[in-house]
C-alpha cells in the first residue's frame, strides 16, 4: 500500500518538479519568445506521450487496478457479458492515472508560459483543460471498447468480424469526436455584433452553420477555430474570443474557410480509413503470427508495449503525415475561397497571436499534425507562382 501511494505521489509531484526546473531554465535564456515556447512544446510532446505510458505500466506492475476492481467485483448489471461497474472502474482508474502526470506537467510549465506570453488564466483553468480532454478521451475509449464487446458477443470473433467491428467503431468515433470534444469545453452562443460578423463571413463563403459558438481563449491567448460538420445538417462553428479580437474580416474569413476546407475534403473520414487500415492490419498480423509468446512471457507488457509502439508509429508517422498534407489542402481551399494573400496574412496573424515559431523540425510537425507556418506560407506562394506560370501566354 505504501509503495502504491508513493507511486501516485511521484506521478503527481515528479513531473511538476522536473518540468518546472526545465521551464525556468528555458525562461532564463535570451532566445526569442517563440523559440523558448517551441522548446517547451517539444519537451511537452515527449512527456505527453511517455508519462501516461509510464503511469499505466506502474498501475499494472503494482497491481493497483486489480486491487481497485476487487473492491467492486462483478456486482452490478451486465451487458453482453460485460460487468458494467467493473468496466467503468477500469476506465476511470486507467485514465485517472494517465491524467495525473499530464496535469502535473502542465502546471509545471504554465508559470513560464504565463510569464513569456503575459496570459491571465489561472492554474485551475489549465488543469481543468487537461482533465476535460482526458475525460472526453475516456468516454470515447469506453464507448469504443463497449461497442466492440457488444458486436463480437453477438456476431462472433472471427477476423472479418473483428476488422468490421473496428471499422464501424472508428467511423462512429471519428464522426462524433468533434462534437464530443467541444461538449466538454466551456462555450456560449455567439451573439450580438460578433455573431453578425461571423454569419456574414460564413455567407460570403456559401455556408450556413446550424450554430455559432464562442470558446474562451482570451485568458490563455489562444487564437483558434473549429468546424464540427461530420454529421449532415449539424454543422457548427466554434471560435475563440481571442481569435475574433486579433483578426480582421479578411483574415477571419480565411480561417473559417480553412476549417470548412477540412469538412469539404472529408479529412476526418480519411483519417478514419487510415486508422482502420493500420489497426486492422495489426489485427490480421496478430491473428496470423500471434502474440501469445510475448504475453505468456511478459504478461500485460507483452501486449501493451508493442501496441503502444504501433500507436506511436501510427500517430506520428502515418497520421502525422496525412494530417500535415490535409493542412496544406485546407490552406489551398481557403486560398481559392477567400484569396491567396488573405490566407498568407491569416497564417502570419495566427503565428503572431499564438507566439508560434514559423519554422519547426519534421518530427515535431508530424507529432503535432501541423506543418510549420513558414512551410504553409511558402506552399501558398509557390502555388500562386505556378498558377501564374500556367496562365501566362507562351512565347
Amino acid at each position: 500500500m505504501l509503495v502504491a501511494l508513493a507511486f501516485l505521489v511521484a506521478l503527481a509531484v515528479g513531473p511538476f518538479l522536473a518540468f518546472r526546473a526545465f521551464a525556468r531554465r528555458v525562461e532564463s535564456t535570451a532566445e526569442p519568445v517563440e523559440d523558448r515556447l517551441h522548446r517547451l512544446n517539444r519537451v511537452q510532446q515527449i512527456g505527453g506521450f511517455a508519462l501516461p505510458i509510464a503511469g499505466i505500466i506502474g498501475l499494472y506492475a503494482l497491481g493497483l487496478l486489480d486491487r481497485t476492481t476487487a473492491l467492486v467485483g462483478t456486482t452490478g448489471p451486465e451487458l453482453f457479458g460485460l460487468a458494467v461497474l467493473e468496466f467503468g472502474v477500469i476506465i476511470l482508474v486507467t485514465f485517472g492515472v494517465a491524467a495525473l502526470p499530464l496535469v502535473s506537467m502542465a502546471l509545471g510549465t504554465y508559470p513560464t508560459v504565463r510569464s513569456l506570453r503575459d496570459t491571465s488564466a489561472s492554474m485551475w483553468t489549465v488543469a481543468k483543460g487537461v482533465l476535460l480532454v482526458m475525460a472526453a478521451s475516456a468516454v470515447s475509449v469506453a464507448v469504443a471498447l463497449a461497442g466492440f464487446v457488444a458486436i463480437t458477443s453477438v456476431v462472433g470473433s472471427s477476423l472479418p468480424v473483428l476488422v468490421g467491428a473496428l471499422g464501424l467503431i472508428v467511423f462512429v468515433s471519428f464522426g462524433l469526436s468533434p462534437y464530443l470534444v467541444l461538449i466538454a469545453q466551456d462555450r456560449v452562443p455567439l451573439e450580438g455584433a460578433r455573431r453578425e460578423r461571423v454569419e456574414r463571413l460564413c455567407e460570403d463563403l456559401g455556408y450556413r452553420p446550424r450554430g455559432l459558438y464562442l470558446l474562451e481563449g482570451e485568458s490563455t491567448k489562444t487564437a483558434n477555430a473549429l468546424v464540427a460538420g461530420t454529421v449532415p445538417g449539424f454543422r457548427y462553428v466554434f471560435l475563440t474570443d481571442y481569435l475574433l479580437a486579433e483578426c480582421d474580416d479578411d483574415e477571419l474569413r480565411t480561417i473559417v474557410a480553412h476549417e470548412f476546407g477540412h469538412v469539404a475534403g472529408r479529412h476526418l473520414w480519411q483519417r478514419g480509413l487510415l486508422t482502420v487500415a493500420v489497426f486492422g492490419g495489426w489485427m490480421v498480423g496478430v491473428q496470423r503470427f500471434g502474440m501469445g509468446g510475448l504475453e505468456e512471457r511478459f504478461g500485460f507488457l507483452g501486449f501493451f508495449l508493442p501496441f503502444m509502439t504501433l500507436y506511436a508509429v501510427y500517430h506520428v508517422g502515418f497520421l502525422g503525415g496525412l494530417a500535415c498534407w490535409q493542412e496544406f489542402r485546407a490552406d489551398a481551399y481557403a486560398a481559392r475561397e477567400a484569396g491567396r494573400e488573405a490566407t498568407v496574412a491569416a497564417l502570419e496573424t495566427l503565428a503572431d497571436a499564438n507566439d508560434t515559431r514559423r519554422e519547426a523540425g519534421l518530427l515535431y510537425s508530424l507529432a503535432t499534425h501541423h506543418p510549420p507556418i513558414g512551410d504553409r506560407i511558402d506552399a501558398l506562394r509557390d502555388g500562386g507562382s505556378s498558377e501564374r506560370s500556367r496562365a501566362a501566354p507562351s512565347d
